[in-house]
């Protein structure tokens, strides 16, 4: 496992109403022990790998005796790409198995959820590796769980835009939510190894909902740096780029890395509030 950041705040004490927040996905894990109400961080950190296993969690845990202390809430964010959003007024808890089987060769060593968007008249349902729910659960049992769409959908601000982008990158993916006004037009999870790949998606999804350029938001957070080749590209194809921040308040000197590296942990945490 790599560790690819770490913030820690002397700010903590026992007595403080403590949130902690987990997401992992297929290659990476990360936490944040935060305030509750969340405003204020006080540690985090953010790990990737080849794969995202059983050892690999308990690699982690191991590393970090604070998960073990006692907190108020923990939210828990399963970052995997199969997902398939369905309408309420469609949805059927006996069909979740083989929509998930027919989108993507779900097997029997998966656990299938579905969750309520309700704002959004959804349901998500979605497949987790079992050996990770169930190691989750072991550790954390108090535990809620959700998915990624579904924290980020509640993020997602009505607007009468043409279209938006709200992406989260990650080392080797990214997370893509788009919405026109009020209506969710996709929630998807590409890989990606070069800025290009990540160019000829955007562009795909802009040519497939008929947005331009010149006029589609594009809110972007996570893994990229402002002077990275990602962002340049991303820069030289789009008009209005903007970096979505977290709220949390940090001294810039115990702030080593861009905010919105650790946005996607500060989402899931606001959903203890």
């Amino acid at each position: 496992m790599k560790q690819v950041f770490s913030i820690t705040s002397p700010n903590v004490t026992d007595s403080t109403s403590k949130v902690l927040a987990l997401r992992v996905g297929e290659k990476h894990f990360g936490f944040s022990i935060s305030s509750l109400p969340v405003d204020e961080l006080f540690q985090l950190a953010w790990y990737t790998g080849e794969q995202m296993d059983e050892n690999s969690l308990r690699e982690i845990y191991l590393s970090h005796p604070e998960l073990k202390q006692g907190f108020d809430k923990v939210l828990i964010c399963y970052d995997h790409p199969q997902s398939v959003l369905v309408p309420q007024n469609h949805f059927k808890q006996e069909d979740a198995p083989l929509l998930l089987q027919t989108m993507y060769g779900a097997n029997s060593g998966d656990k299938v959820i579905a969750e309520a968007i309700s704002n959004w008249q959804l349901y998500n349902v979605y497949a987790i590796p079992d050996e990770i729910d169930k190691w989750l659960g072991q550790h954390f049992a108090a535990g809620t769980v959700a998915h990624t769409y579904t924290v980020g959908l509640k993020q997602v601000e009505v607007t009468d835009f043409e279209g938006s982008f709200a992406i989260d990158f990650r080392s080797d993916d990214f997370s893509l939510i788009v919405t026109r006004a009020n209506k969710l037009m996709m929630a998807q999870t590409f890989s990606y190894e070069t800025p290009a790949d990540v160019i000829y998606y955007l562009l795909d999804t802009c040519r497939e909902f008929s947005f331009t350029q010149e006029t589609v938001r594009v809110a972007i957070s996570g893994l990229i740096d402002q002077q990275s080749g990602l962002y340049r590209e991303l820069y030289n194809y789009f008009l209005h780029l903007r970096f979505r921040e977290p709220v949390w308040q940090l001294p810039a000197a115990e702030q080593p890395y861009p905010g919105h590296f650790f946005t996607s942990l500060n989402d899931l945490a606001k959903c203890a509030s």
